[in-house]
């Protein structure tokens, strides 16, 4: 790679560099130079200076650049070390003492302090001069850093948590706090350092740190346990637990240690250090401070001698983290306590395999850790986020590949809200960031310079791209020398390499320059398009819009953008789809401005449409006014009828029904202008759809019903009429509401076999849809296996949306088979998916379930803060969970506030009038006759007989049986709590 304009070079030059920044100032220094003499405040002021420039070499920093008494230095130039965050937290406080201990000239009373501020990540740098500094750096991480020390009081140490991440268990910290920083849009995590923690503190860290349950490493564990068995049984024994970094080898350890001491045993710990802070004996130096009590020994030999004397009394355990750091005197140690064959003596390492030590020597066994399984990895995720979009989890497998502290720091990510699915890349903290990249270094510069080409091109590689890129075969030695680094490994396709895990590409992919990226990614296009002249070019769209667009090529890159959003939407992947459309749409934008550029931007905005029907964000609410907004300005009547259909469209999958039924309305104007009887006929059929969702049932009916019979007589039989289909799942989903349960399955039953073997977005519809009609009807088992199969739609064609309903309505199923509280849990779950897109439709339904299910469970508190959420949704005309929610606060203010009951009950009756649902005036019938007799003894049996009618008509056995039990317990003058009828669950759960 050649040095770009920024005089960006290749290798280990200036450029791009992950740095950790330390900014610090003399407290209240402008009242100091008023009250002191001159000459006295200048040699203040080269005193500080001393301090700057002595103690941030030590710590392996450079002094950027001093101005007055303010300090910018950095960490991690020349060469990235993965300490250079702790470097620069351990410069810090030893400058905050010395200053603190200075004292000259300075007026009765005072003293001098700083504070500073300190942040990672990654910086542009470029040569400086007499004004800049040595070096010019640019980018966020500077300001950032200098906003954290103006923020930092006297005496403060402000430090991100991106830049000490788990290094923080080495200092004292303050709790962190969210700080709001000027520029920066989310508030940044920030520690306040006060001092270096001790041993014992460092380690009660560590245990914490990752505080979520140990999953997997069962054989791991197993082998430790027999190391520890025979060591007990007099038998010397050492263990290195050896790995990549990240693998999880002290997490393994120190759960295996607390296993250890509850067998009795004692344990000693200690942990080596880099170069930087390394001091000779360091581990066991460590492992004296828990022996108090004992002669403190000086020689190799000496402690041979205490620890020999220790495994006399008791079974011992020496635990050292980070041995590939070890100095020659540890060596030593350890190699004389392995030649004591007879001692109850366990020594267990935490090792490296780094590219200067593959395989330690320093113990009888190496336990090799690889990567999680990926059962081990979901149920990891699980641990770290309760909550969480599957299809989010399923992108942090992929991306993790197993790795335990890459599997955790997405999970940050993803619980901040950053780990959103998208085309583009993950980011790492400024830590981690560092622990890659220091890696990197290690490699020959031809390794490098192949590893970031590796990184442009992809997570995954065609060969024959990186040979032409960069003229190394791919089987070649480089290459290899890549896999035995743990870099780039043989795909599962024949022909393709990829990065064993996806962050350690993205991360790569960042420190190169943004000219030299650019003009790699043009390069990697070019070849693409000629090699795709020969070859299949549909496989290669996707990434051929991805190259165009790194690299600037807005045309190409809108073209091909398109295209594969196209051949995503046909293969129903709607969330690569999604992805792609945003990405042409935002390359359009790049272009210049013109009437043909506009409405290529409204027609892929539609294109987004077919995706916004099933699965919908109300981020992209404002593309849909924007294309209308473009429509009017250059479009025809056609156009314009479309935008108002499709911004319709998204209003109504949002569940804002009243917007959705106005937008349709002017489509219907605009297409019947236009005497296009297609666009005609899909108007009415949104229209009808929104009508419904807004329970206006009897225009829904008309409507959809003139749909119906005319994409009927066009059918044909080579295709499916996704539209069709949609059309009468819509009718059969309203037709249950009345009760016409019969009629409803009708439509589902032409529906489905319509779409019999297809795996397409409608089918999660259609089962999903029948799924909720069967709960209405009281079929739990067929609306479970509905929804399971709705699921399976959902998952294959990545609809969010639809797996959320379809989970919950399956576990609402479960929950009125079982009545087990975790069923309710799930439907929590998946609702809270979709909080980010802030869809509203089918959610009253689920809050709805909720309100019912937690008032049985007892838990009143809850049931009414989602009765609440369901009846927020009644002001969209979100009918479905109103009249359910009404029962439940009936139920729930019974026993507690019996005057509220029948205001309840009441308005209840109100919501299922106003769907004209005739399933719900049953069932709120039959709960006002239950409460009526189990408060006051009184029979309701008009209300009693008019449910049981109803359910005798509209084919609900479930629900008879209910009725009839709370009838045969009322002629038996029965008022105590009902016992549950022989067919099902107590009655109080359908409320």
């Amino acid at each position: 790679m050649k040095d770009d304009a920024h005089g960006e070079k290749a290798g280990m030059a200036l450029g791009r560099r992950y740095l950790t920044l330390l900014f610090a100032d003399l407290s209240q220094s402008t009242e100091l130079a008023e009250i002191m003499e001159a000459e006295h405040y200048a040699t203040v002021l080269a005193a500080v200076r001393k301090v700057y420039h002595d103690a941030i070499p030590r710590h392996g920093g450079i002094v950027v650049r001093v101005q007055g008494d303010g300090l910018l230095a950095m960490f991690g130039y020349p060469v990235t070390r993965e300490d250079d965050g702790r470097g620069a937290v351990a410069a810090a406080l030893e400058m905050h003492q010395r200053i603190t201990d200075l004292r000259p000239y300075l007026p009765a009373g005072r003293h001098l302090c700083l504070h500073t501020g300190i942040h990672s990540g990654l910086v542009l740098m470029s040569t400086g001069d007499v004004e800049l500094g040595r070096f010019e750096l640019l980018g966020s991480v500077p300001n950032i850093a200098s906003r954290l020390s103006d923020a930092a009081g006297p005496h403060e140490i402000l430090v991100s948590e991106e830049t000490l991440g788990p290094a923080s268990r080495f200092f004292v910290t303050g709790p962190p706090q969210l700080l709001q920083v000027k520029g920066r849009a989310a508030p940044l995590l920030v520690y306040r350092v006060d001092a270096r923690a001790s041993l014992a503190e460092s380690f009660s860290a560590s245990s914490r740190h990752g505080s979520t349950a140990f999953v997997g490493r069962r054989a791991e564990l197993a082998l430790l346990e027999r190391a520890m068995d025979d060591a007990m049984a007099g038998h010397t024994r050492s263990v290195a637990v050896a790995g990549p970094p990240g693998m999880g080898k002290t997490r393994l350890v120190e759960h295996f240690l607390s296993r250890v001491v509850q067998r009795g045993c004692t344990v000693l710990r200690g942990y080596c250090e880099s170069e930087l802070g390394a001091e000779p004996l360091q581990p066991f130096q460590h492992m004296l401070q828990a022996l108090a009590d004992e002669a403190h020994p000086h020689t190799p030999d000496d402690f041979d001698a205490l620890f020999a004397r220790l495994a006399e009394q008791r079974p011992l355990l020496l635990f050292i983290d980070d041995w590939q750091w070890a100095d020659d005197a540890s060596h030593h140690v350890l190699a004389a306590l392995r030649k004591r064959a007879d001692s109850r003596l366990l020594v267990v390492l935490s090792t490296r395999i780094t590219p200067t030590a593959n395989a330690p020597a320093a113990a009888d066994q190496t336990l090799l850790l690889g990567p999680l399984s990926d059962e081990e990895a979901r149920r990891a995720i699980e641990a770290r986020l309760r909550v969480l979009d599957p299809f989010v989890a399923e992108e942090i497998c992929r991306h993790a590949n197993g790795n335990p502290l890459f599997l955790e720091e997405l999970c940050h990510s993803a619980a901040r809200g950053d780990g959103g699915r998208r085309l583009g890349r993950a980011q790492g903290a400024g830590w981690l960031n560092r622990l890659v990249e220091s890696r990197v270094q290690h490699l020959s510069a031809a390794q490098i310079e192949l590893v970031r080409a590796a990184a442009v091109i992809g997570n995954v590689i065609p060969a024959w791209l990186l040979e032409t890129i960069t003229g190394q075969r791919a089987d070649g030695p480089l290459q290899l020398g890549l896999a035995e680094q743990d870099f780039i490994f043989p795909g599962e396709r024949a022909g393709t390499l990829r990065f064993k895990h996806g962050i350690t590409r993205d991360i790569i992919y960042e420190s190169v320059g943004l000219h030299v990226r650019q003009a790699l990614h043009l390069r990697i296009a070019e070849a693409m398009q000629a090699h795709s002249a020969t070859e299949a070019q549909d496989e290669a769209l996707e990434a051929l819009a991805m190259h165009f667009d790194a690299g600037g090529d807005a045309v190409q890159a809108a073209r091909y953008a398109e295209l594969a959003g196209d051949k995503a939407l046909s293969a129903s992947a709607l969330d690569r789809a999604r992805t792609l459309y945003r990405v042409a749409l935002a390359a359009l934008d790049r272009l210049p401005a013109s009437p043909a550029v506009a409405l290529h931007w409204v027609a892929i905005v539609h294109s987004l449409g077919r995706i916004c029907v099933f699965d919908p964000e109300r981020s992209e609410l404002a593309l849909y006014v924007r294309a209308l907004e473009l429509a009017e300005r250059h479009g025809d009547a056609g156009t314009i009828g479309r935008a108002h259909y499709w911004l319709g469209y998204i209003s109504y999958g949002l569940g804002d029904g009243r917007a959705a039924v106005a937008h349709c309305e002017r489509a219907l104007v605009e297409a019947r202008a236009t005497q296009d009887e297609k666009l005609v006929v899909q108007v009415v059929a949104a229209l009808g759809e929104a009508h419904q969702a807004a329970a206006n049932y009897d225009r829904s009916l008309t409507l959809l019903d003139e749909a119906i019979a005319v994409k009927k007589r066009h059918r044909s039989g080579r295709h499916v009429n996704v539209g069709l289909a949609f059309s009468l799942v819509t009718r059969g989903y309203l037709l249950g509401d009345r009760g016409q349960f019969a009629e409803a399955h009708e439509c589902f039953d032409e529906a489905r076999a319509s779409i019999e073997g297809l795996t397409h977005e409608i089918g999660a519809t259609v089962h999903g849809l029948r799924s909720a009609v069967l709960l209405w009807q009281g079929r739990w088992e067929e609306a479970s296996a509905a929804a399971i199969e709705s699921g399976r739609n959902a998952e294959a064609t990545r609809s969010l949306t639809q797996l959320s309903v379809a989970r919950a309505m399956d576990a609402f199923s479960g929950w009125m088979l079982t009545r087990q509280p975790e069923h309710l849990q799930t439907i929590v779950e998946v609702t809270a998916w979709l909080v980010p897109r802030q869809s509203g439709l089918f959610r009253s339904l689920n809050h709805g379930w909720l309100a019912a299910g937690l008032t049985h469970a007892g838990r009143h508190a809850e049931a009414r803060r989602h009765a609440a959420l369901a009846l927020q949704r009644s002001r969209q005309r979100d009918l479905l969970g109103a009249a359910m929610s009404y029962r439940a606060l009936a139920r729930g203010f019974a026993a507690r506030r019996p005057e509220r009951v029948q205001h309840y009950l009441d308005r209840a009756m109100e919501a299922a009038r106003a769907r004209d649902s005739a399933h719900e005036i049953a069932v709120t019938q039959l709960c006002a006759a239950e409460i009526a007799w189990q408060q006051h003894g009184r029979r309701e049996n008009a209300l009693l007989d008019a449910a049981i009618a109803g359910f005798e008509r509209m084919g609900m056995p479930w629900h008879l049986r209910e009725g009839l039990w709370l009838q045969s317990a009322m002629e038996a003058g029965t008022r105590e709590e009902l016992a549950p009828a022989p067919a099902g669950p107590a009655l109080s759960a359908v409320s």
